[in-house]
């Protein structure tokens, strides 16, 4: 289990940043706060078109697959202090050769449904900023264990525009398909995660 990482979210509704902390995932957790949490909620509407991609995920039998070959992941979470899982994303525990460089691959990172805007009756914000900072936890990770903070991940066409904008650049590779969706290989650099980090309240210090 890696060490709890404390980190503010900005609560929308009442332009509030409140704590909230990065840690592993138990099963138990993600049973409770995630496959009987996520998708149960009043504020999400009755149907949710199009379905979003991670609406029957198990994500106790999520695993990284590269090239026919299972990595070795955690599973991460971020919770607020009422104890609801606001995110969550796999990252690997070995590098991935990226570039010439070795780089964690991360996967699945998404927030929470009542996070999302689309998802929800009202249409508003909630928790914003849930990706941004799993991703700059990622980042430091890669840092402390050696790898520069590069990282390395698939990403799905309606959030291509989202990772460049948090500093990762497409790469020159066939996308990857998945059940008929086109994943675009991404990467973070070194430098770009530098400033990611630095933008993300008390990842820098972990």
């Amino acid at each position: 289990m890696l060490k709890p990482v404390r980190t503010n979210l900005l609560f929308a509704p009442q332009n509030l940043l409140v704590e909230a902390e990065i840690h592993s995932l138990s099963p138990r957790l993600i049973e409770e706060k995630i496959s009987q949490g996520w998708w149960h909620e009043d504020c999400l509407k009755a149907r949710l078109k199009p379905e979003p991609i991670d609406l029957h995920w198990n994500w106790n039998e999520c695993e990284i697959e590269r090239d026919g070959v299972i990595l070795g992941s955690e599973k991460i979470g971020i919770s607020t202090d009422d104890g609801n899982v606001q995110g969550a994303m796999l990252i690997s525990n070995e590098p991935v050769e990226t570039l010439g460089h070795p780089a964690l691959f991360v996967e699945l990172l998404f927030t929470a449904p009542r996070n999302r805007r689309d998802l929800r009756k009202d249409g508003q914000d909630y928790f914003v900023g849930v990706g941004k900072i799993l991703l700059a936890w990622g980042a430091e990770r890669s840092r402390n264990l050696g790898y520069k903070g590069a990282l390395r991940l698939d990403g799905s066409p309606e959030f291509v525009a989202w990772y460049i904008n948090r500093g990762l650049q497409k790469l020159d590779e066939n996308p990857i398909l998945y059940e008929g969706v086109s994943y675009t290989p991404m990467y973070l650099s070194a430098e770009s995660a530098t400033k990611l980090i630095a933008s993300a309240p008390g990842i820098g210090s972990t």
